[in-house]
């Protein structure tokens, strides 16, 4: 992965393969964190929804997300930094792996952000973006789109960044990936999978750390 301004390079990059391209999120929502003298970091956000239908849409998101951060301050000096510009350290051997839970993130971006809108506001935001992936995913028939099946159950990751477009923090998906790795949740919420089997193969929701966001 690599990050560029130059078209140049941008247009010569398949002459040595195939190559996937997105648009840079370049004013990205930064925590300022006070172990880096309040030095602004990037990060981004992962939330695991469960899918029990798609006509009608049952959808589910646990109320437990994840975050990844940079390791260096956010800056467009230099693109080629991966520490300052990616988030995913877990596979760079020596790299410095920070973690955050969610409520101690909520509690830091109310405080620098909450002048604004506070987390559960764009949280809802958030929410729509997922109900509304899901909404146009299923609207054509396979190949096309998600093919709806009553005895079929999923599992889903999808991660986000949030960026700040006219003083107002919309999310941005990157990308939503289906059976993902939950080691991390397992480790620190033992009950995690048994809330997902009760949610997605019982149709028990109660007390089980999830949200409906179908309608």
């Amino acid at each position: 992965m690599s990050v560029t301004n130059s078209l140049d390079m941008i247009i010569r990059l398949p002459e040595s393969g195939p190559k996937i391209a997105c648009k840079y999120v370049s004013s990205p929502v930064l925590l300022k964190i006070p172990e880096m003298e309040n030095q602004s970091i990037k990060f981004d956000v992962r939330y695991v929804i469960l899918l029990r239908s798609l006509r009608p849409l049952k959808l589910y998101v646990h109320k437990i997300f994840w975050l990844r951060f940079a390791n260096k301050p956010f800056s467009l000096k230099e693109l080629d930094d991966y520490e300052t510009h990616f988030t995913v350290m877990n596979y760079r051997p020596n790299a410095f792996l920070r973690q955050m839970n969610c409520h101690t993130f909520t509690s830091m971006y109310n405080e620098q952000y909450g002048h604004n809108e506070q987390w559960s506001i764009v949280e809802q935001r958030i929410f729509q973006m997922f109900r509304e992936t899901f909404q146009c995913a299923s609207i054509e028939e396979p190949p096309f789109g998600i093919a709806s099946c009553s005895s079929s159950r999923a599992l889903y990751a999808a991660d986000l960044m949030l960026e700040m477009i006219d003083n107002k923090v919309q999310p941005k998906l990157l990308e939503i990936n289906f059976t993902p790795d939950c080691h991390r949740a397992c480790s620190f919420y033992p009950n995690f999978y048994n809330q997902v089997f009760n949610v997605l193969f019982r149709d028990i929701t109660e007390e089980q750390d999830v949200i409906d966001i179908s309608v």
